[in-house]
């Protein structure tokens, strides 16, 4: 396994979900730039204040994600280590983990892994633990079998 791919794939998923936002922001702010005054007038107004509601979900949604970006900066894919922290890729029978940020399953080639916050309930039972340990998730009992 190569960190490093996981890695990448983590920042690519997140990249598609920004463009994806910033797109929906660029409508939305388009649709409220060509709304024409109304003869009502009435709902003009709350058409653009509609608009900037959703704008401001959405500014929010983006910032959410351009954390999620710094935090994922921090991790040094380079770096192998036997005891599971922040950064590590970790194997648990047919579960993969990227202990990272909380942003669930994600596809990449034909594997899926899993990219979890460190203070995850996952994360956390993770943490600490080396190859040959076991966790619990759920009522079942998971044996860890590869650390990168």
């Amino acid at each position: 396994m190569k960190k490093q791919t996981y890695w990448n794939a983590t920042m690519n998923h997140l990249s598609e979900k920004m463009a994806v936002i910033e797109n929906a922001l660029k409508d939305t702010q388009d649709a409220a730039n060509s709304d024409t005054k109304s003869s009502a007038g009435d709902k003009h107004e709350t058409s653009r204040a509609m608009a900037h509601i959703e704008n401001e979900r959405l500014a929010s949604q983006l910032k959410v994600l351009q954390n999620q970006v710094e935090t994922l900066q921090k991790i040094n894919p380079t770096i192998e280590g036997e005891t599971i922290n922040f950064g590590s890729l970790v194997s648990c029978e047919d579960l993969l983990f990227f202990i990272s940020i909380g942003l669930g399953k994600i596809k990449h080639d034909s594997t899926d892994f899993f990219a979890i916050a460190a203070n995850s309930p996952v994360g956390k039972s993770l943490i600490g633990k080396k190859v040959g340990e076991t966790i619990l998730i759920g009522n079942k009992k998971i044996t860890i079998t590869y650390v990168e």
